[in-house]
């Protein structure tokens, strides 16, 4: 028998989770199910340039009587993104993630029955679409939280992707119903899908993460070394261990993942503890890991995605284009879909750092295509023929941006810093992000139609910045151990075990 040094040097020469003995569809399952909460998230995001221009939206439905107001109504819920982000961290922290994640179903369903029982009122339609941004924001905390703890190193690619995808299903869905539906049918369905999700993420097990750092796995510790490991006299430490294990499979080492948590100090702590690196060491990959992040948030936002997908159909009518508003607007709905629905199965083949790189590049190209576009068309010197262009290059850059810029960022923080020191850092980050959504939603509506030409410009350049910022700077996660990344953002300070 092993002696505890004797065991924690074996368990330090083999890695935690190997692919062969660890059963990752139940791990995907978790994350897909904590996912189904951005499908509801995705109607917030496009149900309300879909299919038609803002203005149009406003006066046919809200009796709005200014654009001013139209904007509004589309991008108060990044207002409410950000306040929902601020916080959500810690509140996954404490009650829990898969608790915090179903009680987001509550502003979700709320916000959107204030906009079905007050169609007609726009301030009340404002109260609705702020609440649906709480929990918007909160979501894109918690479930990349949630994915990152319960997906093993091989599939915590695919498990992050899931985030966008569904958000892209929920865009997707809102661009077809509201152009078939009314909008109090619209909101309807909207309200039930946030009551769908709770139905079928109740019975996923909790962050084993978060358990352990509550004290409900150190007594099971020992349990599992009886020969029943399953037995114990409290229920609740039986139901956890056997959560743990439905995750990962019967054949998952517990006892190797109770002795990788301990490596770390407690949640409170702000950087993690590995035994290789010198406190100089660990503050530097902690301080690099969110400088990375931030940089990805600004590349992501910056490249003015948000503000193509909320006013698709303001840009195509604005190009002359012939293609119907809706139709636009349905078309890069399926685009971007398709795009986050390839990136699922690339990511942890490829690897992030390859897909960022081959979506930045594409994106950049496209900026600058419809840079040129727009200033033909202000010259006139734009042939009819080309009009179908917005539509083709829009397609286009939206695919690719879902390849990499669109869902990597969301979850590549909890890998840089750890899912279990990330709590705080996540919240920071995403507030961040949305209100750079928020600055680029205003500014478009601004610019948009004075000076097409200089705004497309400066996304053009912004992205090129990002371009090589992801090549000279982002290293690669995909496969990778949370010990393996900080260490290599630490790598000046790292110490070679003798």
């Amino acid at each position: 028998m092993l002696s505890e040094s004797s065991y924690s040097g074996e368990m330090e020469k083999r890695p935690l989770l190997s692919s062969k003995k660890i059963s990752v569809r139940r791990s995907l399952l978790a994350s897909f199910l904590a996912s189904v909460m951005s499908f509801a998230s995705g109607t917030v995001v496009g149900g309300w340039t879909a299919p038609q221009h803002p203005q149009t939206v406003g006066e046919k439905m809200f009796m709005m009587q200014t654009m001013e107001e139209s904007s509004w109504v589309v991008s108060i819920y990044l207002i409410g993104a950000l306040l929902g982000a601020l916080p959500a961290g810690g509140l996954s922290r404490t009650f829990g993630r898969k608790k915090f994640l179903l009680s987001l179903a509550i502003p979700m369903t709320v916000g959107w029955l204030f906009i079905m029982f007050f169609v007609d009122n726009v301030y009340l339609i404002l109260v609705g679409r702020f609440l649906c941004g709480l929990s918007l924001g909160a979501v894109t905390v918690a479930v990349p939280l949630y994915s990152c703890d319960v997906a093993p190193d091989v599939c915590r690619g695919r498990g992050g992707v899931f985030l966008d995808f569904m958000l892209c299903v929920g865009i997707l869905y809102s661009y077809v119903a509201s152009s078939l539906l009314g909008l109090y049918a619209f909101a309807l369905t909207c309200a039930i899908f946030p009551i769908v999700f709770c139905v079928l993420f109740w019975r996923m097990p909790e962050s084993p993460l978060y358990l352990y750092s509550r004290g409900r796995y150190v007594d099971a510790k020992s349990a599992l070394m009886y020969e029943h490991p399953y037995f114990n006299y409290s229920g609740s430490l039986v139901r956890d261990v056997c959560d743990f294990r439905w995750l990962n499979g019967d054949d998952f080492d517990v006892t190797a993942a109770f002795d990788e948590f301990a490596k770390f100090q407690t949640e409170d702590d702000a950087l993690p503890v590995e035994k290789n690196l010198q406190p100089a060491g660990r503050r530097q990959a902690f301080v690099k890991a969110v400088v990375l992040s931030l940089g990805l948030a600004t590349t992501q936002r910056l490249s003015g995605a948000g503000a193509i997908i909320q006013y698709t159909a303001k840009l195509f009518s604005i190009s002359g284009s012939s293609v119907a508003p809706g139709t636009a607007s349905i078309i890069t709905g399926i685009f971007q879909l398709l795009g986050s629905g390839i990136t699922i199965f690339l990511v942890d083949r490829v690897g992030r750092r390859k897909l960022l790189l081959v979506s930045s590049s594409v994106v950049v190209g496209c900026l600058a295509v419809l840079t040129l576009y727009f200033y033909f068309l202000n010259k006139g010197m734009l042939a009819n023929s080309l009009k179908i262009l917005p539509i083709i290059i829009v397609c286009t850059y939206i695919s690719f941006f879902r390849l990499g810029l669109g869902p990597i960022p969301w979850f590549i923080t909890t890998e840089l810093i750890g899912a279990d020191h990330s709590n705080r850092a996540q919240s920071y980050i995403v507030s961040y992000s949305w209100i750079l959504s928020f600055i680029v939603m205003k500014t478009f509506v601004i610019l948009v139609d004075d000076w097409p030409v200089a705004l497309w410009l400066g996304y053009t350049i912004i992205s090129v910045i990002g371009y090589l910022f992801i090549l000279f700077f982002i290293p690669e996660t995909n496969n990778k151990h949370a010990d393996e990344i900080r260490s290599s953002l630490a790598k000046t300070y790292h110490i070679h075990s003798s």
